[in-house]
């Protein structure tokens, strides 16, 4: 689906890229952005994570270097649109809970697949407490694909909210489909689909 190509080539930006020092012009977000990118590529480079016994443990030390700069909430928020106002105290928490176990399960593992892509960060625009880092994917082939991070101060630190790849919005992606059953079913049904859908 559209989306799982989206949250993909996100997450390559993130353990794949060929940025190796600060850039003196970028500023706070990017540079943010960026250095969760080295230490991500640290993890799939370290020889002791190597090899097919060493999957789970890989992917979980991934997880566990990039996952504090996504804002899981606010994405969840925007991926429920008009029916997360509509959500509970609990029903809101829990729906933060399943989004996140979706990018964590569906997406750290396309990461075995590399095969070579390298990124550079393009231009950054913060606007006030948002911003916008532009990133460029190089495919073997040598095709670019415009990857945007939009990322929100939260508190202090620079999160990313959504990412925009070619002009599509993995955020929005999401939402479309939660809206197609969440017009036809209930949000219960929306969530045992969801999981459904997790452990296949």
């Amino acid at each position: 689906m559209k989306h799982r190509k989206i949250a993909f080539i996100a997450l390559l930006v993130f353990v794949f890229s060929s940025y190796t020092s600060s850039f003196l012009w970028a500023g706070e977000a990017a540079n943010l952005l960026m250095t969760t990118v080295d230490k991500g590529l640290a993890v799939l480079k370290d020889p002791a994570l190597k090899g097919n016994d060493k999957i789970q443990e890989r992917r979980q030390k991934l997880w566990e270097e990039i996952s504090f700069i996504f804002h899981f909430e606010e994405m969840a928020k925007r991926s429920l649109g008009v029916y997360w106002k509509d959500r509970s105290a609990e029903e809101k928490k829990g729906f933060v809970e399943l989004f996140t176990e979706i990018l964590k399960e569906s997406y750290v593992g396309k990461t075995d697949t590399y095969s070579g892509e390298k990124v550079a960060l393009v231009s950054d625009k913060m606007d006030g407490k948002y911003a916008c880092v532009q990133t460029k994917l190089v495919t073997n082939k040598g095709t670019d694909v415009s990857v945007e991070y939009r990322m929100l101060n939260n508190q202090g630190d620079w999160k990313i909210y959504d990412v925009i790849i070619e002009g599509v919005s993995l955020v929005n992606n999401y939402r479309s489909q939660f809206n197609s059953i969440l017009t036809k079913s209930s949000y219960a049904d929306l969530v045992v689909r969801i999981k459904e859908k997790s452990n296949n």
